[in-house]
């Protein structure tokens, strides 16, 4: 077995694990590694500190661009009063 193959596999993982949990937090680790199985079968092979570079910028990149798609409407609402006891 390839390591985009493996990478793959990884991917799938994680897109499988956040329909389990929605918290869009392994969403962005899925595309991060799928970014990361496209390199390696592209430039045909592994090397640890590309793989790890792709995965740690489209990670961040992913869960910045998902943590601004998918924002609750409650996160927006600015309170009434500063008062700290309010609920």
């Amino acid at each position: 077995m390839e390591a985009y193959q493996i990478s793959l596999i990884i991917s799938c993982v994680l897109a499988i694990a956040e329909v389990m949990t929605l918290s869009f937090l392994l969403l962005g680790f899925s595309l991060g590694m799928l970014a990361v199985s496209g390199v390696q079968f592209l430039l045909d092979g592994y090397s640890l500190n590309r793989d790890v570079m792709v995965f740690a910028l489209v990670s961040v990149v992913s869960f910045g661009v998902f943590r601004k798609i998918f924002k609750k409407k409650s996160d927006l609402k600015p309170l009434a009063e500063d008062d700290i006891n309010q609920y």
